[in-house]
Order: C-alpha cells, then sequence, then structure tokens
C-alpha cells in the first residue's frame, strides 16, 4: 500500500503486479503473433473480413499475454481517518437573538445541528463523515477551544473574534493534514478590521491554503427593528465651550417613524448633553453620526457613556437593548500647569493674562516681573558706602532679593511655589527650568535681559524638553527688543528683519486666517456665523509689531489689516524639534477687553485658550501611554512609561509601579520592566476577561525611593456593544471567506449532504488501492468475445 503525503487528484491507473515474468509475456506475444501472421497468410479470407478476423484473434491473443503480468487496478482514495476535517462553531452571545420572536433563535439552530442534547453521539451528518475524515471539533468565541461533542455549547460570551479563529486554525494545523474547515457562524465579527485585513492578505499571496466552508446560520428578517450605537471616537480641545467633542455613530435597522435620542452620561449617571436625530424611513439598515460638544468634564479621566433612545409616549419593540450604550474614556490631564510668564515691566497685558487665569484652575502664572532696569554701578554721594538700590531702602538688607544693586535689574516674583524660585532671576540651568514649568512668556523684553547661556538653555528647553514659547507684542519685543540674530529669535516662527521708513500700524482690525479657522483654540464661538459676527464687532489695534515674513512651516492663523491696508501677522506658531513656538505682534490685545464686559469676558477665554495649547502636549518626566490590542480575543493593553530625569533625559534608575483599578472596585498591581531597545522606558502588559473598563496608574520612584511623578490613563471595554453592533446573518462576510479560501457558502440545510460535497477536495494524505484484474472474469469473457469474433467471421465466410 502507498501513501502520498501531497495534493493529488484522486485518480485510477493500471499496473503490473508481476513485472518479473514480463519476458514470457512478452515472448508469448511475439510467438502468437507470429503463428497467427503466418497462418493468416494462405488463409483463403480475402479483404476487410481477412483483416478484423486477424485483429480479433490477436487482440485475444494479447489479453492472455497480459494475464502473465497480473494487472491491477491502482484507485488513489482518502485514507481512512488521516485527513482532519475541522468543524468550528460560534459559542458568541449574538447568537441568541432572534430577529422574528416566532422563529428558533441561531443559537438554538446551531445546537440542534450539533446534536447538543444527545452528547454521547455525533449527529447524523457529522457520523456519516467519520468514515473518511478524523474530526477536530471546537468551539469559539473570544478564543479557539476543543470540544469533543458540542456540549460545552452556553452562547453568554460577547465575542465573536472570526481573525482569531482563522488564524488560530491555521496554526494548530500547520504541518497537519488539514483538509478543510467547516465555520458554523452567522457571520457577525467583533474582530472586523482584522478579519478585514486577514482576507486582503489572503487575496495578495495567492497561495493554496485549506478551503473554508462556512455555513451560515439564521435568516434574514427585513422588518425586524433595532437602534445601536455602534462606534464612539472622543478628540480633545483646547475650545472652553467644547472642552471634549464626542462622535458617535448611530445605526438603525427598520423603520422608526419618530425621532431618536443620542445622550451622554457621566460615571454618576448624570447627563451632560444630548441630541435628537432622524433616521430615513427605510427598512434597510442605515447609519447616521452625531457629533455632541461636551465642555463641563473634570480635569483627569472620564468615563462616560454614549446611549441611544426612543423618545415619546409609543415606542417601537427592539431586537436587544444591550447594544444602545457605548463606553469611552477621556482623559484631559490634571494641573496646575505652570507657565513662566517674564515682562520687562508692569504692564495691563499681564493684569488681564492673570485675571483670565484665575478662572482656570489647571493652568498657574508664575510672574518675573521687572519693576526697573540695570544701572551703572557707582557710590551714591548720598550715603556713603551705599552700593544697593535706593529704592529698596528701608528693606531687610539681610535677604538679597530685597537689596538689589545698582547693577542688577530690579525684579518682582509672583506665585512662585517656593520661596527660591526664581529668587536669582530667570532660571540659567536645565534641572531649574525644565521639571517646573511647561511654557514660557516673553512680553515687552529685549533680548540683552538674557545672557547668551540663557537664550540658549530656551532654545533647548524647546527643542529638546518639548516646552512651548511665547513672545507677546509688547514695546520691547521681536524687532523693537532686538531679538534677530539670537538664539530666540531662530526659534520663532517669524522672521526679524529691520523695519523700513513706512508709518506705524495702527487700527488693525483682527481675523482669522483659512487655518485659524480649523484651529478649535483660535475660535470663542461654536458656528462660524457667531465667529464672524463676534469678529466685526473686535476693538481695532494700535500697536502692532509689524512682522514682513513668516518662516517656512509656521502657520499663519491669525492676521490684522491697519488703516494702510497693510495684512499683517497677528498671531502665528510653529513647530521647533519636540517642542512649538507661537509669536503674537500685537500689544495691546488688554485694549478687546476695555471695550465693554463681554469683551472683557472672551479676551480673558482668548488668553485661556491660546495658554491651554501651550501647555498641552507638552512631555512630562514621567509619560505614560497605552495600546489598545485584541490578542487571542481578549483586550490587552500594553503599557509603556518613559521616565525622565530633571533635565529630561532617559532615565533608567527608577521603579516603575502600576496600579490597575477596575470599575468594580477590583485593584491589581504590576510592576513596569525595562526595555532593552530604549533607555528609560518600562512596559507591561495587563488583560482581563471582566467586561468592564479601569484606570491604569504608574508611580515612579527614584534610585533613592523617592517619588519623581505618576500618570495615568484608561480603557473601557465594550464587548456586548461591539459583538450585537450588527444583528442578523453576515453573508457578504462568509460568501468572501469561502471565494478567497477555494471553499463553498453553506447553509444548514447544506449538512446532509456535505459528504457529497467534499467528495472533490483534494486531500493531504491519499492511499493506493489495487484491485487484481489477471483473474476478473471481464478479462477473460473479452479475450474470449474476441475469439469468438474471429471464428463468427471465418464461419461466414465459409472457412470452417
Amino acid at each position: 500500500m502507498m501513501l502520498s503525503a501531497s495534493y493529488s487528484p484522486v485518480l485510477s491507473s493500471i499496473a503490473f503486479a508481476s513485472e518479473s515474468w514480463a519476458w514470457v509475456a512478452v515472448g508469448f506475444g511475439v510467438a502468437s503473433l507470429l503463428i497467427l501472421f503466418f497462418s493468416y497468410r494462405n488463409s483463403p479470407l480475402r479483404g476487410a473480413p481477412r483483416i478484423f478476423a486477424l485483429l480479433f484473434k490477436a487482440i485475444g491473443l494479447i489479453l492472455l499475454a497480459l494475464v502473465l503480468l497480473e494487472p491491477v487496478r491502482l484507485d488513489e482514495q482518502p485514507k481512512k481517518n488521516a485527513n482532519d476535517l475541522v468543524i468550528a462553531a460560534d459559542n458568541s452571545s449574538g447568537m441568541t437573538i432572534a430577529l422574528q420572536e416566532e422563529n428558533p433563535t441561531p443559537a438554538d439552530l446551531l445546537a440542534d445541528a450539533l446534536g447538543k442534547e444527545n452528547p454521547d453521539s455525533y449527529p447524523e451528518w457529522m457520523d456519516n463523515m467519520q468514515d473518511t475524515f478524523r474530526l477536530q471539533t471546537f468551539l469559539f468565541d473570544r478564543n479557539l477551544r476543543r470540544s469533543a461533542t458540542f456540549a460545552d455549547l452556553d452562547f453568554e460570551t460577547p465575542y465573536s473574534d472570526l481573525e482569531t479563529v482563522l488564524t488560530g486554525i491555521e496554526t494548530r494545523f500547520k504541518d497537519r493534514p488539514h483538509a478543510a474547515t467547516l465555520l458554523l457562524t452567522d457571520g457577525n465579527a467583533t474582530d472586523s478590521a482584522k478579519i478585514e485585513s486577514w482576507l486582503e492578505a489572503i487575496e495578495t499571496e495567492n497561495e493554496e491554503r485549506p478551503p473554508i466552508y462556512p455555513v451560515l446560520i439564521g435568516e434574514e428578517n427585513p422588518e425586524a427593528t433595532d437602534l445601536a450605537i455602534t462606534e464612539v471616537d472622543a478628540s480633545l480641545t483646547q475650545f472652553e465651550d467644547a472642552r471634549v467633542s464626542l462622535s458617535i455613530e448611530t445605526s438603525a435597522r427598520g423603520v422608526f417613524p419618530n425621532p431618536v435620542e443620542v445622550f451622554v452620561l457621566n460615571e454618576k449617571g448624570e447627563e451632560l448633553a444630548k441630541k435628537q436625530i432622524a433616521f430615513s424611513p427605510e427598512a434597510a439598515p442605515q447609519k447616521v453620526p452625531v457629533r455632541l460638544r461636551l465642555a463641563a468634564i473634570p480635569p483627569g479621566i472620564s468615563f462616560l457613556t454614549a446611549g441611544i433612545r426612543q423618545i415619546g409616549d409609543e415606542t417601537i419593540p427592539e431586537l436587544t437593548e444591550k447594544n444602545n450604550q457605548f463606553q469611552i474614556t477621556v482623559n484631559q490631564g490634571s494641573g496646575p500647569y505652570r507657565i513662566l510668564y517674564v515682562s520687562g515691566r508692569p504692564n495691563w497685558e499681564y493684569k488681564f493674562l492673570r485675571r483670565a487665569l484665575a478662572e482656570d484652575a489647571e493652568l498657574d502664572l508664575v510672574g518675573l516681573i521687572r519693576i526697573a532696569k540695570r544701572e551703572p554701578k557707582f557710590e551714591w554721594r548720598g550715603r556713603t558706602g551705599e552700593s544697593s538700590n535706593p529704592l529698596f531702602r528701608g528693606f531687610n538688607s539681610d535677604i538679597p532679593e530685597e537689596t538689589q544693586k545698582y547693577d542688577e535689574p530690579v525684579l518682582i516674583r509672583l506665585n512662585t511655589a517656593t520661596p527660591e524660585e526664581l529668587r536669582d532671576g530667570f532660571p540659567s540651568s536645565e534641572e531649574e527650568l525644565f521639571p517646573h514649568y511647561r511654557a514660557i512668556v516673553l512680553d515687552d523684553i529685549e533680548s540683552e535681559f538674557f545672557t547668551q547661556e540663557q537664550q540658549e538653555l530656551v532654545d533647548r528647553f524647546v527643542s529638546l524638553r518639548g516646552g512651548t514659547l511665547v513672545m507677546l507684542g509688547g514695546q520691547e519685543s521681536f524687532q523693537s527688543g532686538e531679538w534677530q540674530n539670537t538664539a530666540i529669535g531662530r526659534l520663532l516662527p517669524v522672521y526679524l528683519e529691520r523695519l523700513g521708513s513706512g508709518p506705524p500700524a495702527i487700527q488693525g482690525a483682527y481675523n482669522l486666517t483659512r487655518e485659524g479657522w480649523l484651529e478649535p483654540w483660535m475660535r470663542l464661538r461654536a458656528n462660524q456665523n457667531d465667529e464672524t459676527t463676534r469678529l466685526a464687532y473686535m476693538t481695532p489695534f494700535f500697536a502692532i509689531n509689524q512682522i514682513r515674513a513668516i518662516k517656512p512651516g509656521a502657520r499663519l492663523l491669525a492676521t490684522v489689516k491697519d488703516s494702510e491696508d497693510r495684512l499683517l501677522p497677528a498671531i502665528v506658531t510653529q513647530r521647533y524639534g519636540e517642542g512649538r513656538s507661537a509669536a503674537v505682534p500685537v500689544g495691546d490685545f488688554w485694549r478687546w477687553g476695555m471695550k465693554d464686559a463681554e469683551q472683557q469676558a472672551e479676551l480673558g477665554k482668548s488668553w485661556r485658550q491660546l495658554l491651554r495649547w501651550s501647555v498641552n502636549e507638552v512631555a512630562t518626566r514621567v509619560n505614560l501611554q497605552k495600546e489598545e490590542l485584541n490578542e487571542g480575543g481578549l483586550p490587552l493593553t500594553e503599557i509603556s512609561v518613559r521616565v525622565r530625569d530633571e533635565t529630561f533625559r532617559a532615565q533608567d534608575d527608577a521603579t516603575v509601579m502600576l496600579t490597575v483599578t477596575g470599575q468594580d472596585g477590583s485593584s491589581t498591581v504590576l510592576s513596569g520592566e525595562p526595555s532593552l531597545d530604549e533607555p528609560g522606558l518600562f512596559t507591561a502588559q495587563y488583560s482581563t476577561i471582566d467586561p468592564v473598563g479601569y484606570r491604569i496608574t504608574a508611580t515612579v520612584l527614584d534610585g533613592d525611593g523617592e517619588e519623581i511623578g505618576s500618570a495615568e490613563t484608561a480603557r473601557a471595554v465594550n464587548p456586548e456593544a461591539r459583538e450585537l453592533a450588527s444583528l442578523g446573518p453576515n453573508r457578504d462576510l462568509l460568501q468572501r471567506i469561502a471565494d478567497v479560501t477555494g471553499g463553498k457558502l453553506l447553509t444548514l440545510e447544506d449538512l446532509d449532504r456535505l459528504p457529497a460535497l467534499l467528495e472533490d477536495l483534494d486531500l493531504p494524505v491519499s492511499e493506493m488501492r489495487q484491485t487484481p484484474l489477471w483473474h476478473a472474469p471481464w478479462l477473460f469473457l473479452l479475450a474470449l468475445a474476441f475469439f469468438l469474433g474471429e471464428w463468427i467471421i471465418r464461419r461466414r465466410q465459409g472457412i470452417l
């Protein structure tokens, strides 16, 4: 018996078992033919009868000669119980939803087809295939697992990860004689993106693989009605009226003649926003995107729930309400975010800035304001030997900051965290600047105020540390402060060439550019019409630094048009290294707030949004990131914690502790493992089968056990919403799976004739079966028939 381990079609062929007798058979045949030829040479038969009689007798003699070789028929057939037929049954909770109340659910249909009620034996259609195939039976939901008789079907797990199942089958049977896969499911996958990528990869590879025969469970019902939230995405902005914007995808099947309501709840169940929408009066499934803007979201992490509901006294029954809500997490961070404001003199701008930020607990403005410039050091005549500034006469001379020298500027520190902060003026080292501030605002200050080392420090603060520099348009800013050709001037988004002899820019009308309209933090109104009206009502400006050009890559967000119809930049931003910089050449923004109380409130709102933009996405010493994966059907979260020292360079000498707190109150502690690929990176993984969201808090300690900092993130889990996002059989997906793998889409009615459907499979393992022909009666009867034919011809010709 011969075996073959390659794919080849079932065939029949003739072979000879006694090849050693070949010379005897050939000798017998040749001798017989020679005798026959010479005997017919003198035969009285002529013409066609002679030829046919000779031919018939020759064939008969050849058949007798072949018998000496013992001819056998070789049939290549599947080896019994050697080829694996995988049968995978869908065990997801989505199978329990019936599209028609009077009909059994897909779960019931599947359980009946698999003989769940009789676990001691296979159903008849499976029993018929045991003679040919080795049956490999599995259940799948979040993963693939063995089930000897499908008695474990419970339809309780809200996952249908088809890609995980199919790749799992490929892996398990990679080096085994895998004939085909029978996939019994409704086709609704919770990993639709992954199954789509899997199908595209198969189409691209164009490799031969075992065919998949999907068996479609359930029937479509066009009259079924259901509402669902299928996806929710959150985006954060610095726009105060919509700090959080939710993009909600709603879907409906069936007819809903009345409007429905989309709403958002916080963790306490309080309603934050709602909006009515209407679906078209068509029964076909349809989707409607909805955007809801939320303002009253507290700092830190929030779990929000988006939902959809019918309104009115009469509601239409739905297939299920488990897909009517979808949870999402929002992380706005928690401050306070410290901003260093440096000004060359007390001015109106600082007054309005402080007033604006007083309404935002997340922004902390630290002021360093010069109230007197440095003077040449000399001997004060009225007081012999006095070297301190007479402005501080009478103050405690033991406190250095209260007895500034003549050759030092007189600085006032405002809102400092400690008595030592900024005591020596602007920071002169990375340790003093980098860990304590996220942004620096320079206003009305000339370049000579800073040493060259301090300017280079500010450059590194932006390019390496990832901070933000904002220069406001005071009278000693930009060109007037001689910032051109300086380290700080290099990182500004505008060119600082010398001004010409033109008149000063006055009565500047403020307006947004196209890019400015696209930035939420540049707008103060929710819609374009209201924003256009607001801009038209703004007061004109009279103190404008005339910037001629912006740098390549910079973004011009706002302009002013002066009385000479010159269009000048008003707000310009750009990326610079790891950070950002902004230029605000308008020097009298405070004038905007002097018009009336409403305009003063809008000025404050504008300042808050600008400074929130300046601290947004600025790195901290502890940076926590997560990547949400779905490996093996489980919601897996890969956690990355990057730790930096006070100079914001990677710090390996640290201990990272991760605390995972579920919404149900459960808690798990993990430890971050140092990465071998990147300095300062610590990683961990977390997965759970619990269908609740969770928070992840990272606490980092240095080598001495002192806390460096902490950060947190969160993940929402929506297994039921994703499982029930689409109801009813997904025929298109299953048909595509069958097409790309060379299978065929089946229904439950096709199971009884499944053995016949699988007859034409190219099986991995087959065997050659021999059937002897040399002693078969038909062979001798055939030889006898040719001899008889020859005798009949001779008889008719009267030879006998």
